[in-house]
């Protein structure tokens, strides 16, 4: 096995890189080395996920901190991780591209797991998974296009696509996406010059020189040739993921009146989330108002982003004011809100954008415990400053996790709710504590039910946070990056353009990344680029020259020019950035982003112990 190189993506990843092009035994040592690391069970390790030629590994930099030691977490996991790289160069072992190649089963990878029970190997002695497929017709639109490119006919196609055995290289795009390598070059095809907006789900394609199946409905530019009944991605069963990393693939044809298998008989379908007991009912749901708790961890092999809140800091502040853990399910509020009806007291809190709140004609502070009586209703409505807005309820938002998580991912359409509120939804909070905020529930306890003339609906305290400290929108404030792994082919007007010029927010921004128009950047030459891992904050650059720094919903891989990488304490300045709001980027290094999350992580603490004990002290 040749040397890999390591390289920070930010100061909460790394980038192992195994190669430069898209080969099966590159691809076998990308996954070996995925592998080694996972049964290493390092500490902090939040996520590994291996691509075509690498391994992106996600970690929390507390785990890697020591005030006694000059080196900075990421310097210690980098030595940590090059030692176990070094150990499978010494032993040569499982990286030749044709012994053994380790497999993900789809569980999640925590540090505080045991990775032995998370990865299991595959050899290619095994017999490869056969997916039926339905090819030509109204299931393969571009079967014909194909056969044209290859000079050949429709059915030595097919008999070309099922001959062959290939191999997951990665999964990636979106939960459960297989790009296959094995693909025989005579149906080598160019992607569509007009991508669909619509691709089905079970669509076997080709774009290029691989093949790949769609997990469910998607845009897309590939040739789709034919079309599988199995179902490739279910959240709720165990794997999630019909396929993984390094497992070996055969097609077989089948024909278009054969019965529909959705899921093969060795998977198990487990029981979809319910959400039918409600205490808050969803009158109207706003511009766009999701579910989020904390980030989605353990399932990036699988193609499964992070997902969560966009700015993170405020969903965790709306928690700790209501008493709850700081990644429980609340409510993202995007622009304009939501009208809320609430069954019974709840204790709520709201942080973040400065949203026009109202309960019965009453204003309702934000950044402090609020009790709101039984049957009211909260009228969330336009931002005065900032784009989104927390809402979090004591108990928090009860939703069955999905994937280790209640967030809702909408890109991937993954999550309890797996979409955007609704009106008409309707939402479980448990009972709130009296314990929390007594003298709130003493104010409610001295007046009648809500509905009596002149009853207050809402209590709040008489005391709050600083949003100043917490909370910053404004447009002025330099949103500070660190130079990417292809800054340097950036032509040096672009260099100067990136951390110098003015860029706007674009209209068609969203959780998935922020477009940033104005100076349009280029290359010093084209580079040839292979798919590999990416993180919220990693800013790519299209071939169009404007840039798009991805946010919560990132993918798990990205096949653009990294040019920066936003730092992960002023992701949430940039989450609150709207649509034609000025972006300008300041120059910083890995040492300076670690130094300031670290004392972010401790300010956070420390806030969360005073409040404990805040809300359970007399006001």
């Amino acid at each position: 096995m040749s040397e890999a190189r390591v390289e920070p993506l930010g100061e909460r990843a790394l980038l192992i890189q195994c190669g430069d092009t898209i080969d099966i035994a590159v691809n076998a040592r990308a996954l070996a080395i995925a592998h080694a690391v996972t049964r290493a069970g390092l500490p902090g390790v939040l996520d590994i996920a291996p691509a075509y030629a690498s391994v992106c590994l996600r970690y929390d930099p507390r785990a890697w901190a020591d005030a006694s030691d000059v080196d900075t977490p990421c310097a210690r996991l980098v030595a940590a991780v090059d030692a176990i790289v070094q150990s499978l160069v010494s032993a040569d072992g499982a990286g030749s591209g044709e012994g053994e190649a380790p497999r993900w089963t789809g569980e999640a990878t925590h540090a505080e797991s045991r990775p032995s029970k998370q990865i299991s190997t595959t050899t290619h002695d095994e017999r490869a998974l056969e997916i039926p497929v339905i090819y030509g017709g109204d299931s393969g639109p571009d079967l014909d296009a194909v056969a044209a490119h290859a000079g050949m006919s429709r059915e030595a196609v097919i008999e070309c696509h099922t001959a062959a055995e290939y191999r997951v290289a990665m999964l990636g795009f979106a939960p459960g996406y297989p790009y296959l390598l094995g693909l025989d070059p005579a149906l080598h095809t160019p992607r569509r010059a007009n991508p669909r907006t619509r691709v089905p789900a079970g669509s076997v394609a080709i774009g290029g020189a691989q093949t790949g199946i769609y997990p469910r409905e998607l845009p897309g530019g590939w040739q789709i040739i034919g079309r599988t009944p199995l179902e490739l991605f279910d959240a709720a069963r165990a794997p999630p993921a019909l396929l993984a990393p390094g497992q070996r693939v055969r097609f077989r044809q089948i024909p278009a009146s054969a019965p529909e298998n959705k899921t093969p008989a060795s998977i198990t379908t487990g029981q979809r989330a319910r959400h039918d007991r409600a205490r808050i009912t969803v009158l109207s749901p706003g511009l766009l108002t999701t579910v989020q708790g904390g980030a989605r961890h353990g399932f990036g092999a699988l193609g499964v982003g992070g997902a969560g809140a966009m700015d993170e800091v405020s969903l965790q502040l709306a928690n700790l004011l209501v008493g709850n853990a700081r990644d429980a399910a609340a409510l993202e509020i995007t622009l304009r809100g939501p009208r809320l009806r609430f069954a019974h007291d709840a204790l709520i809190a709201i942080t973040g954008a400065d949203v026009d709140a109202r309960c019965n004609d009453e204003h309702v502070p934000h950044w402090r415990p609020v009790l709101l009586r039984a049957g009211s209703e909260l009228n969330l409505g336009g931002m005065r400053c900032g784009t989104r807005a927390y809402l979090a309820v004591a108990a928090g938002i009860d939703l069955r996790a999905v994937l280790g998580s209640s967030s809702t991912d909408v890109n991937a359409a993954l999550g309890p709710l797996q979409r955007p509120l609704a009106a008409g939804d309707e939402l479980h909070c448990a009972e709130a504590t009296h314990p929390l905020c007594s003298e709130l529930w003493r104010a409610c306890a001295t007046h009648p039910c809500a509905g009596v003339a002149g009853q207050r609906h809402v209590v709040a305290s008489r005391w709050s946070l600083d949003a100043a400290a917490w909370f910053d929108a404004t447009a002025a404030r330099p949103i500070r990056a660190l130079a990417g792994s292809h800054f340097a082919h950036l032509d040096s007007a672009s260099q100067r353009a990136l951390f110098g010029a003015t860029f706007r927010v674009g209209v068609d921004s969203n959780r998935v990344g922020c477009r940033l128009e104005g100076a349009s950047l280029r290359l010093t030459a084209p580079i040839e680029m292979i798919s590999a891992g990416v993180v919220p904050g990693t800013v790519q650059l299209p071939p169009g020259g404007v840039p798009i720094a991805l946010t919560a919903e990132a993918p798990t891989s990205g096949g653009y020019p990294r040019i920066a990488q936003i730092v992960a304490v002023d992701l949430p300045h940039l989450a609150q950035r709207r649509p034609g709001d000025v972006v300008r980027f300041a120059q910083t290094d890995l040492a300076d982003a670690q130094m300031r999350y670290l004392e972010r992580e401790r300010a956070l603490a420390t806030l969360e112990h005073h409040l404990r004990w805040r809300l359970r002290e007399a006001w």
